[in-house]
């Protein structure tokens, strides 16, 4: 039997090979084609995360980033429900032999969010700023990458919490407790002596206000500026306020 040349082998081969046409942004397979360029871990249920996106855009665009800014419209408060809307704005450079379907090769996009308790899942509601910049960058993101009938993995919530009432928005949130037993330890001051001199709940520190806790947060700053003024019948610090 005749050994067979292993450049023949080569050749035919490379003659099988199949040239794969990458679409163009104008192409109705684009947006598979650049979900397929994300990896396993960049993607949730199908979902592109905002890090696999922001990880190829400049690759799939052909183009340089110029910036990627956030600009927070509205900050959370007792007010508004502790709603935060942040606009994410990008701007980008597409290479000289590349022009957007606008004729530009110098292009602006924005995306917006807006978080609260009703639209974020129950671990990240304490932090509606930080959710609401990612999910803003996101929808920048599939903006200006032409994304169609795509939502990214960010904007999926599950566990969200079940309307809660004015009272429960508007209570002490954890941060606050954790400042204020920072306080007071360093000032050694009694936090459950404090609340009854400022009348205020002792029996459950968590039925206790926003208002009121930032009204504690106050008097403690200013203790801190003047130890002197501390009075004497609400030291000696205790952990079993809380």
């Amino acid at each position: 039997m005749a050994k067979k040349d292993k450049n023949e082998t080569i050749e035919n081969t490379e003659d099988n090979i199949v040239e794969k046409k990458i679409p163009t942004i104008a192409d109705l397979d684009w947006t598979d084609y650049v979900l397929g360029l994300l990896s396993d871990d960049e993607k949730i249920a199908g979902n592109p995360t905002t890090d696999g996106l922001r990880r190829i855009f400049e690759t799939v665009l052909n183009c340089r980033l110029i910036s990627s800014t956030s600009s927070v419209v509205q900050s959370p408060s007792p007010e508004n429900e502790k709603r935060a809307t942040v606009i994410h704005s990008l701007s980008y450079c597409l290479n000289p032999a590349v022009q957007d379907l606008n004729g530009l090769n110098i292009v602006s996009v924005d995306g917006s969010a807006d978080v609260y308790w009703g639209n974020c899942d129950k671990v990240y509601r304490n932090h509606p700023v930080a959710v609401a910049e990612t999910r803003a960058e996101g929808r920048a993101l599939r903006r200006a990458l032409r994304l169609r009938k795509v939502v990214a993995a960010e904007e999926l919530s599950k566990d969200i919490e079940d309307h809660p009432d004015h009272d429960t928005v508007n209570k002490i949130s954890n941060q606050q407790i954790n400042f204020i037993d920072v306080l007071a330890q360093r000032l050694n001051i009694n936090v459950i002596k404090l609340l009854e001199q400022n009348n205020m709940e002792t029996k459950n520190i968590y039925s206790l206000t926003h208002e009121s806790a930032v009204d504690i947060i106050r008097l403690l700053s200013k203790y801190q500026q003047n130890i002197d003024s501390i009075p004497q019948d609400i030291l000696g610090y205790s952990n079993e306020w809380k």
